[in-house]
């Protein structure tokens, strides 16, 4: 062949962007000095301040007032209920009470019901039978460990070979508010919720249906994430995905009813019954922390008018307007390329946080998935232009949710719902129009901004 004929094509390093103030802040930092900038800011303002404490406790026994993982304490009560009494008595609120109370009486209030299932109980009495501190450090390893596993199945092939990428986005996930205070510190559980919905994204990715579906089994412990995952499963027509979750669920169901008895079915289905009519009626009396909830339907509680016949007709016609037209695009995109069944996880995601009843912020850790799985998506379609107002809305999503931390809390979730709502909004546009191009499924689309 004629070398003349057929040149080689040149390459040429990427000119620096034309946005970054170069004659002030100098050359634009590669990541090398994003990943070391990512982890000195994580390690002097998120680690040391919650191991220090952790540290004095272990060493002087102090320390307890500032590190209080007070949803752990109920997760390690209730494990311990199930440990040692019959789990009928689960939901006795007088034996939660004197159990919690056990672990750390709280001063001027009191441990609340909780509406999660007999087989969470089931699940931390294997932690029960640690000490309190070796357990809740063991549930606080297992919560990143989870949380790192999730991620990497939703990040796995979409940095090849590119280490510093991948670590970038570690290093900003496990420095997320709701993930590094709500979650680890709290000790809560949204941790499992990240790791289910990541692996069944990967296992989706490599077509193995019915284990993604035994994956998305395990957010039976929280029901209301499931509100749109399982009608997108109807809808984009993933029959083998929904019959691993109907098997995963009623593996659930017939190990707790083994251990438990078919009457701790109807003991707990009261019980979550008198759960959502109490949650209903705190919320009427303005008791709850609403700061702490980024869903529709709490967020007409938090801001002024919002209960009103016009507010509540408004957000009602923005729900149903967003399900009925995600719902449409997700039909579409059944036999659509990767990207868009990558945008149609995403916007899924999305909208679950948003069209929900219940969603508090450490919920909203699901949203690092939701910006994976669609920034993979723009660049596999070369959208460079939406990636970068993608990234932004990450970026400002991460930088509000430490507002959180403000004495009053009066804007935390309101903003960030906003910008959930404007991040739902584009990813049923990039769906919209990425299901246009009726391509078949193996062959990606090709377009440029």
């Amino acid at each position: 062949m004629n070398s003349k004929n057929h040149p080689e094509t040149t390459q040429h390093a990427p000119a620096p962007p034309t946005w970054w103030p170069s004659r002030i802040l100098g050359p634009m930092p590669g990541l090398v000095e994003l990943n070391l900038a990512c982890s000195g800011l994580f390690i002097g303002f998120a680690v040391v301040p919650l191991l220090y404490p952790l540290w004095l406790h272990l060493h002087a026994g102090q320390g307890w007032s500032y590190l209080l993982p007070c949803d752990f304490i109920y997760f390690y009560g209730v494990g311990r209920i199930a440990h040692e009494y019959p789990l009928t008595r689960l939901y006795e609120y007088s034996l939660v009470l004197k159990t919690t109370d056990d672990i750390f009486p709280l001063k001027g209030a009191m441990w609340g019901p909780s509406p999660y299932p007999p087989f969470v109980a089931l699940f931390f009495s294997l932690f029960a039978r640690l000490p309190f501190l070796p357990s809740y450090v063991l549930w606080m390893a297992t919560s990143v460990a989870l949380y790192l596993g999730g991620i990497a199945a939703a990040v796995r092939g979409a940095c090849p070979r590119q280490p510093l990428k991948s670590s970038l986005v570690f290093c900003v996930a496990l420095g997320f508010y709701p993930f590094f205070i709500c979650d680890l510190k709290n000790g809560q559980l949204s941790a499992v919720a990240v790791f289910a919905v990541g692996l069944a994204i990967a296992l989706d990715r490599d077509e193995r249906l019915f284990l993604s579906g035994l994956a998305l089994a395990i957010l039976c412990y929280k029901p209301t994430l499931l509100l749109l995952l399982f009608p997108m499963l109807l809808l984009t027509r993933r029959f083998r995905t929904l019959a691993g979750f109907l098997t995963g669920g009623a593996a659930l169901f017939l190990l707790t009813t083994a251990i438990g008895g078919i009457e701790i079915w109807r003991i707990y289905f009261l019980h979550a019954l008198g759960f959502l009519h109490g949650f209903i009626e705190v919320q009427g009396q303005s008791t709850l922390q609403l700061w702490e909830y980024v869903d529709f339907h709490t967020f007409s509680y938090a801001v002024s008018g919002g209960r009103t016949t016009a507010g509540l007709i408004l957000i009602g016609a923005i729900s149903l307007a967003a399900a009925a037209l995600l719902a449409v695009l997700l039909w579409r995109s059944a036999k659509s390329a990767k990207p868009a069944q990558q945008l149609a996880w995403a916007a899924t995601i999305t909208w679950t946080l948003l069209l929900n009843f219940y969603v508090p912020v450490w919920d909203s850790i699901l949203v690092v998935l939701a910006f994976i799985l669609t920034l993979r998506a723009l660049n596999d379609l070369g959208w460079h232009r939406a990636a970068r107002w993608i990234g932004l809305i990450a970026f400002l999503i991460f930088a509000v949710t430490w507002n959180l931390t403000a004495g009053d809390h009066h804007h935390g979730n309101q903003l960030m719902m906003a910008l959930l709502f404007l991040l739902g909004s584009s990813q049923l546009l990039l769906l919209h129009r990425t299901s246009q191009s009726q391509l078949p499924a193996d062959r990606p689309p090709s377009f440029t901004e």
